[in-house]
């Protein structure tokens, strides 16, 4: 019954205050309990498997975001066009070396690297290469192995109706892609508030609430007047359970959602794990591959993703 519930409550996450401070809870730790009463009863009472295999199922599942990635195994498959390898990491404005960041890209060898609050002060040698096409504005950093076409900032506050969102046009060896980095307005005042025992967080928190529809609501736009591959790409301080997730971005491919392994928790820290960065994608692509990247001095971490759109489908730049 717990795990219903739970479920029942999520359902309404970023509509009523109380379930969005559920779902910004470390909800993998709620599939501890039938998990272990799982091995109890296999061991001393098996009857009662029949009512803990649904519980844990449905708390590993729906509750807590556990993803297998089925895209691979699905009928129509992933698109045999080239391939774009994202990498996106929102770096908190922290100042950190650029290495474990260098090294991550050394490894994934990511055709796109799109940074959010990357501080002025960190200077990585890697993504400054000659064989790198760079920009930076006040929010976002790009570092892109295919030119640059166009940069265009949409928006320069992330706590701003328009969020923190620039728009580049990217000439990739098959076709023009547009990319968006995002990062959304964050929730963290309210559910600080929340933690404490003070009552003013729930007002916080619906304001934030209302605020991520809005911004959400205008990316959704910029992104619908595309003519062609779409690559959403950031921190959009909203997990998945999201009302906001579910209506707006229901008809993009979530990459981690189709193509990744277990929890993909992006935001790490002492009393929290939750996926709030996502690679989304649109035109008709699909992912085939996503996956979590280790820590490199932020609290989020970064997301790697390969995403392809069917032949034909990207056009000339």
């Amino acid at each position: 019954m717990l795990a219903l519930g739970l479920w029942g409550v999520l359902r309404f996450a970023d509509s009523w205050p109380v379930a969005t401070v559920v779902m910004f809870a470390p909800l993998h730790l709620v599939a501890l309990l039938p998990g272990a009463l799982l091995v109890v009863a296999a061991a001393f009472h098996r009857r009662a498997l029949r009512t803990l295999v649904p519980a844990f199922v449905i708390t590993v599942g729906p509750v807590a975001e556990f993803c297998v990635p089925w895209a691979g195994a699905s009928a129509d498959g992933v698109p045999t066009g080239a391939r774009l390898r994202v990498l996106t990491c929102n770096a908190h404005y922290a100042r950190m070396s650029a290495a474990p960041l260098e090294a991550l890209v050394a490894d994934a060898r990511p055709d796109v690297v799109v940074l959010q609050e990357w501080n002025s002060k960190n200077r990585s040698e890697v993504l400054t290469a000659p064989e790198w096409h760079t920009h930076r504005d006040s929010g976002h950093f790009l570092a892109s192995r295919y030119p640059i076409r166009r940069v265009e900032p949409l928006g320069n506050q992330s706590a701003g109706t328009q969020g923190s969102v620039t728009r580049y046009a990217l000439d990739a060896p098959a076709g023009a892609v547009t990319l968006f980095s995002v990062h959304l307005a964050s929730p963290r005042d309210g559910l600080s508030e929340v933690a404490k025992g003070g009552t003013f967080g729930f007002d916080n928190i619906l304001a934030n609430s209302e605020l991520r529809w809005i911004q959400s609501r205008n990316l959704a736009d910029w992104a619908g007047r595309v003519d062609g591959p779409v690559v959403l790409a950031g921190d959009f301080n909203t997990p998945p359970h999201s009302d906001i997730f579910r209506q707006v971005w229901g008809e993009y491919e979530n990459a981690f959602a189709s193509a990744g392994w277990g929890w993909g928790h992006t935001f790490i820290v002492r009393v929290a794990a939750v996926r709030i960065d996502h690679v989304l994608v649109g035109g008709g692509g699909r992912a085939s591959a996503c996956w979590v990247g280790p820590n490199i001095g932020s609290p989020h971490r970064p997301v790697i993703a390969d995403v392809a759109w069917p032949v034909g489908g990207l056009k000339a730049p």
